[in-house]
This record gives structure tokens, C-alpha cells and sequence, in this order.
């Protein structure tokens, strides 16, 4: 599984935040006490087609970490993959080919599944199965309600959320101290001031992050998009983090690019080039760092603002739907719990995957399986308190967007903060009203 582990991108089957996860701490008792759905009769031989979505799974993914357990799990059920770097989604509906799971994010769940009514309200089975929602953290309960207008559409099967990684020897190099868990923001600022600098002819960056992962995981309330008027918005708040974010930019020697406004910059200036010294992403990308020999990182919990000290960033978790055009929905909804059970979520964080579920026994499986885990802040990776996710809004992505472009016209100097975030919600609004008319 080695090879697994280097493979795949973050966004892959990544990571099942046991992490933030809270709840549960009886988790394998409870499992025991209510298993989903067991029966002691012969099931009749099924096949159950899942998609990728929005996914990175590769074959040798999906079958090694969720196929084959599950056909272990359920002999009668043999489950097919289906690639969506392979096949778009409008040509499987196009040709009506089955689908009965697929894997997508609550921002991605419109396009991926309200646009094809491929919902279905899951509330049935989860009273029916007597399946505990107690297992995950009630922040991602209510990110399914909140989307769902109080049923469920999905169990989630994995997750993510920022933190700060850092390279070790950019540090040593300069004699910095290194990053922190617990760091304001203010602080990280001041460590990315000393990082930041020319040596013998190289620019070095002391931080970079994208805008993108800050406002859809903040650790301050957010509405970007009001869910009552479907109006962009730029209020103080959100001001307050797109200032937080920009500062970074204004620090001598920090000369940016647009890549690098927009977040595209960073993966090669970290990991090949070693420019790059602090690097907030989300947590499934320690999956596919170099081997440490080549990149010695570490990571730390994300930095805080004043008025959310002790609170993680939210979630962005990965729910697994059970679709609306389903002949076998009772059984998928067997198997997504199964992929929420300590069996299951066990050999994924030996992956290092980002658990899903708070159990000890989870969470010291972590990273097992890749010797990139070996002595480092792992708890970085399982904080004690997230925050609440933002208001669901289908129209986020276009506001989000729109809100990015505005943000790296401002650091690259093109125009000013509030001509910017003029701009910004005059041209989210414009996007989200043409949406709008399109759905009528």
C-alpha cells in the first residue's frame, strides 16, 4: 500500500477527519449494539456502481481501500467503479447508465446532484437501520440538514480542513523558530515576515495559502451567499479574512504572481522548488508529500483569529450519495455505513486518511502505513473544536469565485480592496441571477 500511498491527489478518497471529528466516543460500542442492517439470511447477489464525482480515486484506490473491503463485507455485493477522470457524469445520465453511490462535496452536490435530481432524503433508513449520527461531529450532521432542508441525502465518508504545514529546513536554514499549534494569525504573520527574504540570489515566501479553502472552512462565521435573498455578500466579516489573507502579500521581498494570488503557485514552490516555508492546505495533502528525505515537513494546527481561539477551521467533508435512481438503496445505505464504521475507518487512516469519526483506536491507526507520518505533530491533524459550516447556498461557487478573482486583482496590485469587493459582488450577483433564470 506503499504506493498508495504516493499516489492520488488530495482530493482523492482523501482523508476522514476523526480529527476534528467529535462526538462518539463510544463509537465501537455503539456499533456493535446497533450494526447496520446485518441480516442472518442469504442476500440475493446484487451489483452496486459507484462514481467517482469529485474525487481523484484511482482503480487501485477505490478497490484497495473501499471495493474490496466492502465485497469482504458483503459477499452477495459486487461493487463496480466507475472513473470520473475516465467518464463525465452528463454522459453516464445521458446514457442512463446506473449509478447508485457518488462521492461529491456540499458545494458540489448541485451541480453533481440536485442539477440531475439524483437526491433522495436517506432519513427512512437511518431511523429504520437505528444508525447512530452520534458518530460524527454535529457540525457535519448539520451541513447534510442545512443542504437537505432537515432530512439527509448522505452519510459523510471522509473529510478535510486546513492546517499549517511548514518546511523544516527553510527554518534551520535561517534560524527561525518553528511554527507552532495555537499561533495567532498575527503571529504567523510576523514568522512569514522573518521567512521572507533573498538569499544568495533565491526569493524565499514565508507563507501562502488559497483564499478559497479560508472562506468555505472559516474559523468566524460566514455568509457569502445569503441563503433568504440569494444575494452576494461582502460584509465586515468577510472583509476581515480577505484582509487577513492579503496582508501576506504586502510583506517586503513578497512579490506575487497571479498564480500565486489565485493559490496555483504553491504546490511546486513547497515541494520541489523549497521556496515556500509555511503552507496552509487541507489536511489531506500530507497524503502525497515527498518522501521526508527529500522534503522534511511537519504541520502544525491552523492559526487563529482573536475571537475563535481554541476553534479549528469547519469542515469540508466528502458524502457519499445514495442516489435518487437507485434500484438497490437499502444496501448502498449498508454499505456507506459500513464505510463509517472503526473496521472501515481504521485501515483508511492507516493511509492517512483524515478519519471521519473521534476514536481512539482510529486515530492511533494513523498514518501507519506511511513512513511520511513518522514523527510528526500528528494531533495537528484531530483538534479538539470545529467551527459551524457556513449556510448552504447552491450559488456559493459562483460567489466564491467571483470573490477569488477580486482577491488577486488586489495583491497583484491591479485595483484597490474596495473597488475590488464592488466589483466582486456585482459580478457574483450577475452570475447567481443568470442562474437563477436558467433553472426556470
Amino acid at each position: 500500500m506503499n504506493k498508495l500511498c504516493k499516489s492520488g491527489i488530495v482530493l482523492a478518497a482523501a482523508a476522514m477527519l476523526g480529527s476534528c471529528m467529535t462526538a462518539c466516543g463510544n463509537t465501537e460500542q455503539k456499533e456493535q449494539a446497533n450494526p447496520p442492517n446485518d441480516s442472518a439470511k442469504a442476500e440475493e447477489p446484487i451489483e452496486l456502481v459507484f462514481y467517482g464525482g469529485q474525487s481523484n480515486w484511482t482503480d487501485e484506490m477505490f478497490w484497495a481501500l473501499y471495493g474490496d473491503p466492502i465485497k469482504k463485507k458483503f459477499p452477495h455485493i459486487t461493487p463496480k467503479f466507475i472513473s470520473n477522470q475516465k467518464v463525465k457524469l452528463t454522459s453516464l445520465m445521458t446514457a442512463g447508465e446506473p449509478i447508485d453511490l457518488l462521492l461529491v462535496t456540499s458545494t458540489g452536490t448541485p451541480a453533481y446532484i440536485l442539477n440531475y435530481q439524483l437526491q433522495t432524503d436517506i432519513s427512512g433508513l437511518i431511523k429504520e437501520s437505528k444508525f447512530d449520527l452520534g458518530r460524527f461531529d454535529p457540525n457535519i450532521v448539520n451541513i447534510q440538514r442545512d443542504l437537505a432542508k432537515g432530512g439527509m441525502y448522505a452519510l459523510p465518508v471522509f473529510t478535510q480542513f486546513p492546517i499549517l504545514f511548514y518546511n523544516r529546513s527553510l527554518f534551520d536554514k535561517f534560524g527561525v523558530p518553528y511554527p507552532k499549534d495555537g499561533m495567532t494569525w498575527d503571529e504567523t504573520y510576523n514568522l512569514a515576515a522573518k521567512m521572507s527574504r533573498i538569499d544568495a540570489g533565491t526569493k524565499y515566501y514565508g507563507f501562502g495559502t488559497t483564499l478559497t479553502f479560508h472562506m468555505k472552512t472559516s474559523q468566524i462565521p460566514l455568509t457569502l451567499v445569503d441563503p433568504a435573498t440569494n444575494k452576494a455578500r461582502s460584509d465586515d466579516r468577510i472583509k476581515q479574512v480577505f484582509h487577513n489573507f492579503s496582508r501576506f502579500f504586502t510583506i517586503p521581498e513578497f512579490v506575487a504572481t497571479e498564480a500565486m494570488s489565485k493559490g496555483t503557485a504553491y504546490e511546486n514552490m513547497f515541494f520541489k522548488d523549497q521556496t515556500l516555508a509555511m503552507w496552509s492546505h487541507y489536511t489531506n495533502l500530507a497524503r502525497r508529500m515527498p518522501d521526508t528525505e527529500q522534503l522534511n515537513w511537519d504541520a502544525v494546527s491552523l492559526p487563529y483569529y482573536p475571537e475563535a481561539k481554541g476553534i479549528a477551521s469547519s469542515v469540508d467533508p466528502y458524502f457519499l450519495y445514495i442516489t435518487s435512481t437507485s434500484k438497490h438503496k437499502k444496501q448502498a445505505f449498508e454499505v456507506s455505513a459500513f464505510l463509517t464504521s472503526v473496521e472501515a475507518q481504521i485501515e483508511l487512516a492507516k493511509e492517512g486518511f483524515t478519519p471521519v469519526i473521534r476514536d481512539k483506536a482510529v486515530q492511533d491507526a494513523f498514518g501507519q502505513n506511511n513512513k511520511n507520518y513518522a514523527g510528526k505533530n500528528i494531533k495537528a491533524f484531530f483538534p479538539d473544536k470545529i467551527a459551524a459550516a457556513p449556510p448552504y447556498s447552491p450559488y456559493y461557487s459562483l460567489a466564491d469565485a467571483s470573490l477569488l478573482n477580486a482577491f488577486s486583482k488586489v495583491v497583484i496590485g491591479k485595483t484597490d480592496v474596495n473597488t475590488a469587493l464592488r466589483e466582486y459582488e456585482e459580478e457574483a450577483n450577475k452570475k447567481i441571477e443568470e442562474q437563477i433564470k436558467s433553472e426556470k
